[in-house]
């Protein structure tokens, strides 16, 4: 299978192969615009949910055509989020997309339990960006889980993994990061990352390799790596980075769109159906990738090859 190693391939494949509907609950100005740019791409099209009058205003603002669109008038936020997961349910639309609406009211319609979508493992969040040799990366998780045990960061670790592979990387090098390459018990990231890089050497996280503690210059640098005398196959050449925590990822997920001017995607992982959740400060084109590679995930969820 061809490794998907840019967002340019990566829209290119999803044009490629059957057209995705997504479905926005409380669709605002923003949503609209992403919307318009979306389908203009071929990547999706597209239902929008919310104040049906508000919504015609900003298309008509925007000189843009409403046949484009189905548009559904629900002004209540709950309400609009329960309508747009009971359309997957009922296979009028493939993907929900979060709005302008707050994320617990839209979370709470995505694992509902008598609606909601079916919960395959710990939901995680990651940021895929292309950095400065044009590679897709994979870093994790950078919204979601605040408390990381052991088997939280291995459900963190093989969401990512799978991720990796809907992209192509057979068998991806995961980088544990931390501030220091040793372990110190009085850090317990560095001991929970010396667990895991056992377990994955007794296949209990399998298909990827896995090494850490790594600080972030040792997991992206070879050079760095070199000069630290780390000799791993993962050193320097990390496809996941593993934040050591929420408040880790979280910040180098920001650092790289607003330092680093990085291209980047958002993805959500753990359950059977796929759903897009972006930051409302996600630039637009940041939102583009973040429906494509959704629609990736998807369409490889229904083995379109």
């Amino acid at each position: 299978m061809m490794q998907i190693k840019t967002f340019s391939e990566l829209r290119t494949q999803v044009r490629e192969n059957t057209q995705v509907r997504i479905v926005i609950a409380m669709a605002d100005e923003e949503e609209v615009m992403l919307a318009d740019k979306a389908s203009k791409e071929g990547l999706a099209t597209f239902s929008l949910i919310g104040k049906a009058d508000r919504i015609q205003e900003l298309l008509d603002k925007h000189g843009l055509s409403s046949v484009h669109f189905d548009i559904l008038n629900e002004p209540d936020s709950k309400r609009a989020a329960t309508a747009a997961i009971k359309m997957v349910n009922e296979q009028q639309a493939d993907i929900p997309m979060k709005g302008l609406l707050h994320t617990s009211d839209f979370m709470s319609a995505v694992l509902n339990k008598e609606y909601g979508f079916e919960r395959m493992k710990r939901i995680s969040q990651i940021t895929v960006f292309q950095d400065q040799s044009n590679t897709l990366r994979f870093l994790t998780d950078c919204a979601i889980n605040i408390e990381q045990s052991l088997s939280v960061k291995k459900d963190i670790i093989e969401n990512a993994v799978l991720a990796a592979h809907a992209f192509g990387n057979p068998c991806p090098k995961v980088a544990l990061l931390s501030a220091v390459e040793t372990v110190n018990e009085k850090m317990p990231d560095t001991t929970l990352g010396a667990i895991l890089v056992q377990m994955n050497h007794r296949g209990q996280i399998k298909n990827c390799m896995i090494d850490g503690p790594l600080s972030l210059d040792n997991a992206i640098s070879k050079e760095a790596a070199s000069i630290k005398g780390i000799h791993s196959s993962v050193a320097g050449a990390a496809d996941i980075l593993v934040g050591s925590s929420l408040q880790e990822a979280n910040t180098l997920s920001k650092a790289l769109n607003f330092y680093a001017g990085f291209e980047t995607a958002s993805i959500i992982m753990g359950t059977r159906e796929p759903f897009i959740m972006t930051s409302r400060t996600d630039a637009l084109q940041n939102k583009v990738n973040s429906i494509a590679a959704t629609c990736w995930l998807y369409q490889k969820n229904n083995c379109i090859q």
